[in-house]
């Protein structure tokens, strides 16, 4: 792949990859269901990281249950913390707003904080990924830093990622993992792309 990837390219080289339709449709059926998620968790995370690897969109195969399980449940971790955590709080302060005469401004935040949150959470798991230590998670600043440095490029994946869940709400297990699946393989690609480059550091 070339060395600075293109959003609409990684998409369509993506959803062309032998069995994309099948691994797509278990991902999204397992995504329904709490606890058997943590597979499509796993998945996912092995998507990150042969994206990394290999610098190209690829497609794990299923297999391995046990230890997809155990990916799913570090890919969890970052997850929560990145992702659900900032929205939970961020549902909060949209409660609160219509009590200090900002409700009209309720929509506009809590989709603005998901946005934010997705191309957080996908800066914290592409840092998690280069040496598989959660201790690397606590470098807030850096983790912030690499969002607002690719933040230009992020934001039209993160709109995408984001009318997803709008837009196919009753199939949220598709619009979940297919959001995921399509914003990790770019951002995987984004971030491999300048790793290497020395005035970069992560």
């Amino acid at each position: 792949m070339k060395e600075m990837p293109i959003f609409e390219e990684v998409f369509n080289r993506l959803i062309r990859l032998p069995e994309f339709g099948v691994k797509f449709l278990i991902g999204g059926l397992l995504s329904f269901v709490p606890i058997v998620n943590i597979f499509a968790f796993g998945y996912l995370y092995r998507l990150s990281r042969a994206v990394r690897k290999s610098g190209q969109p690829t497609l794990p195969a299923w297999n391995d249950w046990s230890g997809l399980f155990l990916d799913g449940l570090r890919f969890a971790v970052v997850w929560l913390v990145f992702w659900l955590l900032p929205i939970l709080l961020a549902s909060l302060v949209a409660w609160l707003m219509p009590f200090i005469y900002l409700g009209a401004l309720t929509s506009i935040f809590f989709l603005t904080s998901v946005l934010l949150s997705t191309l957080l959470f996908s800066s914290a798991l592409y840092r998690y990924n280069m040496r598989r230590n959660f201790k690397d998670l606590l470098d807030l600043l850096l983790i912030f830093r690499m969002t607002g440095m690719e933040m230009p490029r992020l934001i039209l994946p993160g709109f995408v990622f984001l009318g997803f869940l709008v837009l196919l709400q009753p199939f949220y297990g598709f619009a979940i993992f297919g959001g995921f699946l399509l914003l990790i393989t770019y951002t995987s690609l984004r971030f491999r792309s300048i790793e290497g480059n020395p005035s970069v550091s992560f």
